[in-house]
């Protein structure tokens, strides 16, 4: 049994929990791995422990996003550790951690699935999102013509900045500021939201999981593809790119005192932000 405790190298507040849960979790003969974020993303977890139970993601958003990809890609929970400013992704606070570890590993981790959209690039590379994948511009000052497609059947070209298409947990980042909906985060669901669109459609779709989204760059000037904020390539003119929902969820750790409405409404109130 090994847990994979994730941190961002120069964050004191995350790097000390980390190196305490480490230490409890040893005098408790447990195996605890202590894993860079950036280490971890260019590594998988099997490398790091033949039998991996939990992933644990000390930081913000970002530290979650790559660690909750490899833990996806191994098939195993993610536990998120709030560091951030609002932590809506991360549903554990500090000083719960330690509550959660035990009780999960004695009588079994408290999950919720999320789901993960799997995108196809050109090329024939296929990687995972858990927030969102985002088509934009190269150039600034220009609009993007972006055609689209849901399942073989064309749907509407965009001029726009870019379009977003987001998982329900992604619905409160890049597809919120860009004017999409908010969905439950446990639903199955794809939204379509295109970004500062010219004139055209500029209300999001929501889909069934099972639908493909086709999106075509019809731009001479091409288009970047940004995972998850993590820029993948460039996407040049009639080139294409897929998203569906990934069939496998990723299983996130949570608390039954977890608020996640208390989050949501936080994000949608801007009195109750912490600046």
């Amino acid at each position: 049994m090994t847990v994979v405790l994730v941190a961002p190298q120069f964050h004191d507040g995350a790097q000390a929990l980390l190196a305490s849960t480490s230490a409890q979790l040893g005098e408790q003969g447990l195996s605890a791995v202590e894993c860079n974020v950036d280490d971890l993303h260019a590594r998988t977890l099997s490398e790091l422990g033949t039998t991996v139970t939990v992933v644990v993601s000390f930081g913000g958003d970002g530290t979650f996003l790559k660690a909750a990809a490899a833990a996806h890609r191994a098939g195993v929970p993610v536990l998120g550790v709030n560091f951030g400013r609002l932590g809506y992704l991360l549903p554990i606070e500090p000083d719960q951690l330690w509550g959660v570890i035990t009780r999960g590993l004695e009588q079994g981790f408290n999950l919720e699935e999320r789901s993960v959209l799997e995108v196809g690039l050109p090329g024939g590379e296929r990687l995972i999102a858990i927030n969102e994948l985002a088509i934009e511009k190269r150039e600034p000052g220009h609009m993007l013509r972006l055609s689209t497609m849901v399942d073989e059947e064309e749907f509407v070209t965009y001029a726009a900045d870019g379009i977003v298409v987001a998982t329900p947990t992604g619905s409160t980042a890049y597809n919120l500021s860009a004017g999409g909906p908010v969905l439950d985060p446990t639903m199955r669901a794809t939204i379509v939201t295109p970004v500062a669109p010219h004139l055209a459609v500029d209300r999001s779709i929501v889909l069934p999981p099972e639908r493909v989204v086709t999106i075509v760059v019809d731009d001479d000037r091409g288009a970047v593809a940004v995972l998850d904020g993590r820029s993948v390539g460039p996407i040049a003119t009639q080139e294409a790119v897929t998203v569906t929902t990934h069939p496998t969820p990723l299983h996130l750790v949570v608390d039954e005192s977890s608020d996640t409405f208390g989050r949501l409404r936080s994000i949608l109130s801007p009195t109750d932000l912490r600046l």
